[in-house]
């Protein structure tokens, strides 16, 4: 199932903030949901919209580097599979392995 499915339920409970997403979650319905909710919608147009919706450039560019902070992190392979089953040992796994991405 497609993330856009089920937008919703990611940004259930949110309100009166930037939600900053890649291309997949432009439609209406969701830029729809975020306007009730209070939020401002970081969203990049897609290329079959004939009306290019502005953004803010800024903070899209944010959303490029938290992805690749997450690429980097799942290079661990314990963080990628998640061997550590209680969340503190896997919150100390993203710990350790944010030291290793700024050590190396």
């Amino acid at each position: 199932m497609h993330d856009c499915r089920v937008a919703a339920e990611l940004v259930e409970g949110i309100t009166d903030t930037s939600v900053i997403a890649d291309k997949a979650f432009d439609t209406n319905k969701f830029r729809e949901l975020l306007e009730i909710c209070g939020n401002e919608a970081v969203i990049r147009s897609k290329k079959t919209r004939k009306v290019k919706i502005p953004y803010d450039k800024f903070l899209y560019k944010l959303r490029g580097f938290i992805e690749r902070i997450f690429g980097k992190l799942k290079e661990n392979r314990r963080l990628s599979i998640r061997f550590e089953k209680s969340d503190l040992n896997f919150l100390n796994m993203i710990i350790l392995g944010f030291i290793k991405i700024n050590l190396c």
